[in-house]
């Protein structure tokens, strides 16, 4: 039975291959931040913008926090803070002929290296940090700016606050690359005695984060219990928010908090990856149990002539067994090479760099090793034990299938793989058609065409002519420039309405006059900006229609004209509204809409530049801004994105669990196919002499074909009415993750329906074609 143990073993193979690279997957989640000594020491401090119940919202902390709960509590060993700079953006960093914009930038306490496990090639890591203006580098970035050069003792020129102000830095320190699997990672660690820090200021929520190292890590639920009297003991008022300890190792799977360093995992992909991996297996094994118990028959005489001779039940048992599991092993040889095809392309898929060496971890080993048994057992169980149990007489007698309780198993088998199947193609339909919905939905301003430059102090002062000579250039229609763009960034501020009681913080969007205009943004009541000039007296706000919800203003008319306040630093500002635009989604589709003032200010207080371009005519549109810039801003290197590229990061994590879905979908539906190949190829066999005797009393090719397809039909449409409602919840829950999502209708599931029963159609058709137009004569002379 050359074909049945090809089709068993491939299918295994497949289905042992996913598990393994879903393994590999878990095992490289799960050591996130293990590499460091003292992991399992380290907290974070987290911040709770909600006092009533304690659930921590931000990653952040708090100014003053690490030195304080280090004189505070003794059972605190030390404190690191970084503060990431940039906020979305990069920074300016320069060498002698080296320029780039680098977004990896932090101000780091000299405890880092003596808190975490980041090893440096040269440099003292108890002195690299500790005097200001010190710089501490990676190996990547000491070649890319240094080359060979021994970098310790080179000054660096960095803008870490992009104000077009340069810091110069010397090189202290050059630390090995960080893990992948870390966090956060940096290319730059400067002094934190560079920072101006209020060790009693304990408000505000700044890119700043605190870890605290603990004498022993079970200390941490009682330290946390006494951070409510140790706020109150260094802030005089009560305290707005609650801080909470987060051990390291959990930040990359269960963190859900606002102000990231970098984006984190979830459990549930992770158990999503998992089922869909063990779903493709218990289809692979299902097809073993289904291709075994039907070819009983066949192997039937093989039992009875052994028991006959002698054979005891129990040694049949084992051979069928050790059968089972002779395939398996095979399989997992298989299944080791799959993995090393394929390892590559997760790592692709899951934006991750795990090496092929991971193959020989002796997790991975084990985890095959298991693979093996439970698949040799899990399939090779059921069908010993029926084998075995045919008997001398029953042989002799025969045994017929037909209408038989293991033609029903057989379906029930055949209408689990595809109730699997199904559920699994719907899955894939929903998640590309949420991305399409995601990728081809209004966000309330134009990102097709936009391209978004990080200013700097140069371009600032140049960008009257800048301007002037850009839109020299067809191929750009408008620029503006603004403190931040969308998904770049925003700015919360305290604002009072008037008529409103109680202060709200909307986003808070310093822009230029044609702003407006640059990104299609509609003004829905009232005007846009008017003024030619910014005037800092009384100044004139729009606000988005959100905004309106969160003011409790009934109608637009009753908007406009409001007077609002918000105090900027030194500055106390005042100013009217004048109008209402549409709302934005300045981030993701998995969050909600932000309420949004935007406010005219001098291009000085701005970060970004942006350029609406001619879709058609990109390449000129490009070659202008180049030569605009190098020949305005020449001491500066040219950096710039496309805004729809940059949207579509926000999505790249549901962008590759599509992607990922979609092909292990693909190969749960082959593994299925596969073993309805199978089962067609063994049905036809075992009706060939009634297909001869059909044919010779005049039977059709059509009523033959139908003979030998319509079980299968009936078990897939089965499966689908089965599925469809299994699918429809689970793949609700996982749409709700989605502020803003697609709708689930019926024409998915009959679609996928569809689909499926093509599949099985095609995958059935040929044997059934071959059967229905075989020689009628060697039919009769079967067997």
């Amino acid at each position: 039975s050359k074909g049945t143990a090809l089709i068993n073993i491939a299918g295994l193979a497949l289905g042992m291959a996913c598990c393994l690279l879903i393994v590999i997957y878990i095992q490289d989640e799960l050591s996130y931040d293990a590499f460091h000594g003292n992991a399992d020491r380290i907290f974070r401090v987290v911040t709770s913008t909600m006092p009533e119940d304690g659930t921590p919202t931000n990653a952040t902390g708090i100014f003053g926090t690490g030195p304080a709960l280090k004189a505070d509590f003794p059972e605190v060993e030390d404190y690191a803070r970084i503060r990431r700079m940039g906020q979305g953006t990069t920074i300016y960093i320069g060498y002698e002929e080296q320029k780039f914009y680098e977004g990896r930038f932090f101000f780091a306490d000299s405890s880092i290296f003596t808190v975490f496990t980041f090893p440096l090639i040269q440099g003292d890591p108890d002195k690299a940090l500790s005097e200001p203006n010190s710089i501490v580098i990676t190996e990547a970035m000491a070649e890319k700016y240094f080359g060979r050069t021994n970098p310790i003792g080179k000054i660096l020129e960095a803008d870490p606050y992009n104000s077009g102000k340069m810091m110069h830095f010397r090189v202290t320190g050059i630390a090995k690359n960080v893990p992948h699997n870390s966090h956060f990672h940096f290319d730059f660690l400067a002094s934190y005695e560079n920072q101006i820090e209020d060790l009693t200021r304990f408000s505000g929520l700044w890119p700043h984060y605190t870890y605290i190292l603990l004498r022993d890590g079970s200390q941490a639920p009682a330290l946390e219990a006494r951070l409510l009297d140790f706020l109150h003991r260094h802030w005089t008022e009560d305290p707005w928010y609650v801080n909470r300890l987060q051990p390291l190792r959990s930040i990359r799977l269960h963190s859900h908090l606002k102000s990231e360093i970098e984006p984190t995992g979830t459990m549930a992909s992770i158990t999503i990856f998992s089922m869909v991996a063990g779903l493709v297996l218990v289809i692979a094994c299902v097809n073993y149990i289904n291709l075994s118990t039907a070819r009983s028959l066949k192997r039937a005489r093989e039992v009875g002539l052994r028991k006959v001779v002698g054979a005891r039940r129990k040694q049949l048992v084992w051979q069928f067994i050790g059968e089972s599991f002779l395939i398996s092993l095979l399989s997992g040889f298989l299944s080791l090479m799959l993995t090393f095809l394929f390892l590559p392309l997760l790592n692709h898929l899951a934006d991750k760099s795990m090496p092929i060496q991971r193959l020989t971890d002796v997790t991975v080993l084990a985890a095959l090793g298991c693979l093996v048994l439970f698949v040799g057992f899990a399939s090779g169980a059921y069908v010993a034990l029926v084998l075995s149990g045919f008997t001398p007489l029953q042989v002799f007698k025969g045994i017929s299938s037909s209408g038989s309780w293991k033609h029903r198993l057989r379906e029930g088998m055949v209408i689990f793989q595809f109730v699997l199947a199904t559920m699994m193609i719907i899955g894939a339909f929903t998640a590309a058609r949420q991305m399409r919905f995601i990728q081809t939905s209004h966000t309330g301003y134009d990102r097709d065409e936009i391209l978004a430059i990080p200013l700097n102090d140069e371009a600032r002062a140049r960008y009257t002519a800048l301007k002037n000579e850009l839109l020299m250039c067809p191929a750009i229609r408008n620029t503006a420039t603004s403190a931040f763009v969308p998904t770049r960034g925003s700015a919360h501020e305290s604002v009072t309405f008037e008529g409103v009681q109680e202060n709200l913080t909307p986003v808070i969007f310093k822009v230029d006059k044609e702003f407006i205009d640059t990104y299609g943004i509609q003004v829905l009541h009232g005007t846009g900006f008017i003024q030619e000039t910014v005037q800092s007296s009384h100044m004139d706000f729009l606000v988005s229609s959100h905004m309106l919800v969160e003011t409790g203003y009934s109608t637009p008319e009753e908007t406009l004209g409001k007077m609002l306040w918000y105090r900027w630093g030194e500055d106390d500002i005042e100013g009217s509204i004048i109008g209402i635009v549409n709302d934005m989604n300045l981030y993701s589709f998995h969050r909600m809409v932000y309420p949004i003032v935007f406010l005219m200010t001098p291009v000085e207080e701005h970060n970004y530049l942006s350029i609406r371009l001619d879709a058609d005519r990109y390449g000129e549109a490009l070659a202008a801004v180049r030569s605009a810039w190098e020949r305005l801003v020449p001491g500066f290197p040219l950096e710039y994105f496309f805004l729809d590229e940059s949207f579509e990061a926000l999505h790249r994590a549901d962008l590759r669990l599509n992607d990922i879905f979609r092909i292990v979908s693909a190969t749960a539906v082959l593994v299925a196919c596969m073993g309805l190949f199978g089962l067609a190829v063994f049905t036809a066999e075992q009706k060939t002499k009634e297909i001869g005797i059909r044919k010779t009393l005049g039977a059709s090719f059509s009523s033959i074909y139908l003979l030998l397809s319509k079980t299968f039909v009936k078990c897939v449409i089965l499966a689908n009415l089965i599925a469809w409602p299994a699918a429809y919840f689970i793949i609700r829950r996982w749409l709700a993750n989605f502020v803003y999502r697609t709708h689930l209708d019926i024409t998915i599931f009959i679609a996928s329906g569809l689909v499926a029963l093509a599949v099985a159609v095609l995958t059935v058709s040929w044997q059934a074609v071959r059967a229905a137009r075989s020689n009628t004569v060697e039919s009769l002379r079967y067997e």
